[in-house]
């Protein structure tokens, strides 16, 4: 074992070998912990070798969950989805290496296939040995991430006077020091931090708001600590030192309320977009009432994410009306730096290390580098063939080197970004 280390004692070996293991481990990184990786944008540390890209990723195991476009949590070798079968959700937990199943919870909950696949659309999030899952119909429920064990269970609606939006609640919680941030949307309070041991209310924002899709994105503001929150009908800004005190609100009208894609935050700017021709907008939150700064009714994310590089931002953007495109603009001013076309109308992007990685809705994993001139493929592979109708809706998510996708009906791949196949 340690030929290579000819002049070495075995203890000092042993030594540099554990060491090398702890930085090949910490390369990747422990957890994919919350909806769209540890750092709420889909990027995490990694390093994805330029064969794996090139051959494909070795499958490692397959699995089905029923449906809905609940995307994947991984930690601690394991990880987490929630997927609906006859008017059934259910909590899985699996080994991450072997596909297992370690446990899995059940409760009653309707399918509601309102003019698509239906199930759950918000992702289960890990946090020191717990993991919350929030159903459409506002159950929020609390396990041991182990054992499967129940803590507790709030219900938006009865418990917290919450408005459930049209097509459920899919707004995947965050976790803020020793709370829960929550978004019931009740006339009481659009946000709600919860105790994340117990579940009890610890504060309510004073304002209401229509129920959305997005999640809290965390961000520092003015130097205090924020989160900013698309809702159903506005963006919102929250002072998470004065128990969500309202920084600034910008109105956003999507038919349907569906506002449902992340925003991105860069210094005083904030990027949204929603699809239904409404496009993005880069507002200025930096003065009392917010303005516009840029937009483009053409560059739609109906609930794609996107993340910062620099000062531009890489998505996929795309509608039913549109083809994806993969693109880069620049935050600040609006200007596009390139396009790149992709299959479907939508995917979801991912960057590990210097690699992007893209999941299109037909079940295409594309792996490329996002250069300030444009995106250069390092190999695009298809995990989904024998699946007729290839929607692939929830994010990708990427944690102990392995990628894990799920279809809308409930296909599920884990793949192995440390070795071709």
């Amino acid at each position: 074992m340690f030929g290579i280390f000819p002049f070495l004692s075995y203890n000092s070996g042993m030594k540099i070998f554990i060491l090398f293991l702890g930085l090949t481990l910490m390369t990747w990184g422990s957890t994919w912990s919350s909806y769209l990786g540890p750092n709420g944008n889909g990027t995490a540390k990694g390093e994805i070798r330029a064969l794996v890209q090139k051959n494909g990723p070795k499958v490692l195991w397959k699995a089905k969950v029923g449906r809905g476009c609940s995307s994947f949590t991984i930690g601690d070798g394991r990880a987490y989805t929630v997927g609906n079968d006859e008017d059934r959700d259910t909590l899985w937990c699996f080994d991450a290496k072997s596909g297992d199943v370690l446990w899995k919870k059940t409760y009653s909950e309707k399918l509601a296939p309102k003019f698509y696949d239906g199930g759950p659309g918000a992702t289960p999030i890990i946090d020191e040995g717990l993991v919350y899952n929030l159903s459409k119909s506002g159950r929020l429920s609390c396990y041991d991430a182990a054992t499967g064990d129940e803590k507790w269970i709030v219900k938006f609606k009865d418990d917290l006077s919450g408005n459930m939006p049209t097509w459920g609640y899919s707004s995947s919680p965050v976790v803020y020091g020793d709370v829960l941030l929550c978004l019931p949307c009740s006339k009481k309070g659009a946000m709600v931090a919860l105790n994340k041991k117990t579940g009890k209310t610890v504060w309510s924002s004073s304002n209401g708001a229509r129920p959305g899709y997005a999640a809290p994105v965390l961000y520092q503001h003015k130097g205090k600590d924020a989160a900013v929150v698309f809702h159903g009908r506005s963006v919102v800004g929250y002072d998470l030192s004065a128990k969500g005190k309202v920084l600034y609100e910008y109105e956003w009208r999507t038919p349907y309320d569906v506002n449902a894609s992340n925003p991105q935050v860069l210094g005083d700017l904030v990027h949204i977009s929603s699809g239904y021709n409404m496009g993005y907008a880069v507002i200025d939150v930096s003065k009392p009432k917010p303005e516009i700064v840029h937009r483009n009714r053409d560059l739609p994310m109906i609930f794609q994410n996107c993340f910062v590089e620099g000062d531009d931002l890489i998505g996929c953007f795309g509608d039913k009306r549109y083809n994806t495109e993969l693109y880069r603009m620049d935050f600040k001013s609006g200007d596009i730096l390139w396009k790149h076309s992709l299959p479907g109308t939508r995917g979801s992007t991912a960057k590990i290390g210097e690699t992007t990685v893209v999941l299109t809705e037909t079940g295409m994993v594309v792996f490329g580098k996002a250069g300030e001139k444009g995106f250069t493929e390092s190999g695009r592979h298809q995990f989904f063939e024998e699946i007729s109708k290839k929607l692939c809706w929830a994010p990708l998510a990427i944690g102990e080197g392995k990628l894990f996708a799920r279809t809308n009906q409930g296909q599920v791949v884990c793949l192995d970004l440390t070795t071709t196949h």
